[in-house]
């Protein structure tokens, strides 16, 4: 059973270690090669996914081409109709994302084609490159790479500066910034300092020496290959002033690549024979060239979390969830577990769509595991501890009252220190045993005691009492302690009533197993005393000490055989449910007799307006009279 109550600040630290362990565990496998690609594959779900560039428009060398044309790849007469049509509408830069590394038919007529536009990109890879009669009528040629696939083998940048390029291209770009150069005039050197690049106004956030593209909806403006080569595109003023990106759109050209950002194809990305050729986050090079483009011109760039303070936030929040659940109870722990994960979930959203991509897995993980550790952790130490506390006190009080200390305090709060408190003190004891016993085998006092302390004790219990102490044939007991009771005095008194009303029922059994009869004497006092542990190192026990104590003893060594004898404080806390004779004179040992009052109890009632049940002495006395005659 969990605790539902606040949890004790010097304990926290445990719980805050097993919260600190949850976040350790979760940093430990995130590199795993299960939980990698399910981190990057969550991240994916933050991207903002805005509209592409109004300045971008696409030309796609599509399926539907391909009946006129033929199979891919076509002719370079093809291509120079192409590009002599775009040029015509005066775009700012085409950048033709198609390997020109062929020689067919046109070729003279496609370099010419790519020296009269003045602006066309052509591409190269340090495999490929085109050939020289066009690269030496391109305005540039660059590299075509992508990024490096990630753990969840999705392309989610395009490097600044490429490692290893084709010799035509010495400045190592990639094609989208030589394209961006010609399109807005750029012609100071490309530089990197740090995690940044700089191309000419447009400051470059960079991840390992890549720009993150910030991929777009897939809405791009585009003009199909066919109408483009017949001069028809629907919305020649997308190209007019636009940066011209020209691709291919065929799935069997081996251009297609998995990207971060899902979007909903149309039907020119799939042949008519294969409607289902790819999947939502698939996507054509070229597309992801002119997301690349649409990243820089509208400076929209993507910041990942830094590793640091992913692995700070990771720690810190399983710490601190350890905690919280610790400290506080079982439904206030798992509500603030659930608004903690709803806000940050909510806060990575707000943050991706303004750009910002922060750690959509292992934070979140480590907070559900740091609550479950904490919880595990705490039911095993508050079961550890209710165990002890029950222990210790289970010979002592109901186990009601030994469960409500088990789930209330710990031991140390019980045992560590004595505390002054009002309790009722309840005393019985035999009276004569010392007598009687003298003229017993030494199996019959023992049987005598054994049945008279068990029915005793069981009666106190039922009415809450703790059990102090038994001193030969003596119990002692009281209330208000260790647990809080209001109405400790009445619980004693109602308690002294069954003590005596019990008496017919323990005199039957003595007489039934060949044993005298006994009678006893209850005395029960109210006032302030010290309780807690007392004693040595080695033996402790749970008792109270003070004056209060001392006279509850001398009441019951003065009350006559089953009698009730209280102080006056017990009386005005239960005056409203007794009735009492007073005995006036009655000189208690080291009390003075014209400044002490003592009362008899000889009626009690349920409620104030119940009738009056007379204290069962004379019923008691009467039973104890005949089984001593029969006996």
């Amino acid at each position: 059973m969990v605790r539902e109550r606040v949890g004790d600040w010097r304990s926290a630290w445990q719980f805050a270690l097993a919260g600190l362990l949850a976040g350790v565990l979760v940093v430990a496998t995130s590199q795993t090669t299960v939980v990698a690609p399910l981190f990057f594959a969550l991240q994916d779900q933050l991207f903002p996914a805005p509209a592409p560039s109004s300045q971008v428009t696409l030309v796609a060398l599509d399926s539907t081409a391909a009946t006129p044309f033929g199979p891919f790849p076509w002719g370079n007469d093809v291509h120079a109709k192409v590009i002599n049509y775009l040029a015509s509408l005066h775009p700012k830069v085409i950048l033709f994302d198609v390997m020109l590394d062929h020689s067919g038919t046109g070729d003279a007529e496609l370099a010419k084609a790519i020296a009269d536009a003045g602006n066309v990109v052509l591409v190269c890879t340090a495999d490929d490159s085109p050939l020289p009669i066009f690269v030496g009528a391109a305005a540039a040629v660059a590299g075509r790479e992508l990024g490096v696939p990630d753990a969840a083998n999705a392309v989610r940048g395009v490097p600044i500066r490429i490692a290893r390029s084709c010799p035509d291209n010495p400045s190592r770009e990639p094609a989208f910034v030589q394209a961006l150069r010609i399109a807005e005039g750029v012609n100071d050197p490309l530089t990197t300092t740090g995690n940044q690049a700089q191309l000419g106004q447009h400051t470059i956030p960079l991840v390992n020496g890549e720009m993150l593209i910030n991929f777009t909806n897939g809405k791009s403006p585009t003009c199909g290959y066919l109408l483009a080569s017949n001069g028809r595109c629907p919305a020649p003023g997308l190209i007019t002033g636009h940066i011209v990106v020209v691709g291919i759109k065929l799935v069997d050209a081996d251009d297609v690549y998995a990207q971060a950002v899902s979007f909903g194809h149309d039907l020119s990305f799939c042949p008519k024979s294969r409607p289902k050729c790819m999947v939502p986050n698939q996507n054509y090079g070229y597309r992801i060239m002119g997301d690349a483009i649409s990243t820089v011109l509208a400076d929209r760039y993507l910041r990942p979390q830094p590793d640091s303070s992913d692995l700070l936030a990771t720690l810190l929040m399983g710490t601190l969830i350890g905690v919280a659940v610790y400290l506080l109870s079982f439904r206030r722990a798992m509500l603030v577990t659930g608004l903690v994960l709803a806000a940050y979930a909510l806060l990575a959203i707000l943050l991706g769509q303004a750009g910002f991509l922060v750690d959509p897995l292992y934070t979140p993980v480590a907070i559900v595991l740091a609550a479950g550790f904490s919880l595990a952790a705490r039911y095993v130490l508050v079961e550890r501890e209710r165990r002890k506390v029950e222990r210790i006190f289970g010979h002592w009080v109901d186990p009601r009252i030994a469960q409500q200390l088990a789930a209330s305090r710990s031991v140390e709060d019980i045992i560590s220190k004595g505390e002054r408190r009002d309790i009722t003190l309840l005393f019985v004891d035999i009276r004569g045993f010392t007598a009687l016993s003298e003229g017993m085998s030494a199996e019959n006092v023992q049987a005598v005691i054994h049945e008279y302390l068990d029915d005793m004790s069981t009666l106190i219990l039922k009415w809450d009492g703790t059990i102090d102490k038994y001193v030969g044939d003596e119990i002692v007991a009281l209330w208000n302690a260790p647990v809080a009771q209001p109405d400790h005095a009445l619980l004693a008194v109602r308690c002294a009533y069954d003590l005596v009303n019990h008496a017919p029922i323990l005199e039957a059994r003595l007489a039934s197993k060949g044993l005298p009869p006994i009678s006893w004497g209850i005395g029960v006092n109210t006032g302030p005393a010290v309780v807690g542990n007392m004693g040595s190192k080695d033996r402790l026990q749970y008792t109270a000490l003070g004056d209060t104590v001392n006279t509850a003893s001398r009441f019951c060594g003065a009350a006559p055989a089953f009698n009730l004898l209280i102080g006056w404080t017990t009386f005005e806390a239960c005056s409203d449910f007794i009735a009492v004779d007073e005995m006036p004179g009655l000189q208690l040992k080291g009390k003075s007799a014209e400044t002490f009052r003592l009362f008899n109890v000889t009626a009690i009632r349920q409620d104030k307006g119940s009738p009056w049940v007379p204290f069962p002495t004379d019923t008691a006395m009467s039973s104890y009279s005949e089984h001593r005659r029969r006996s």
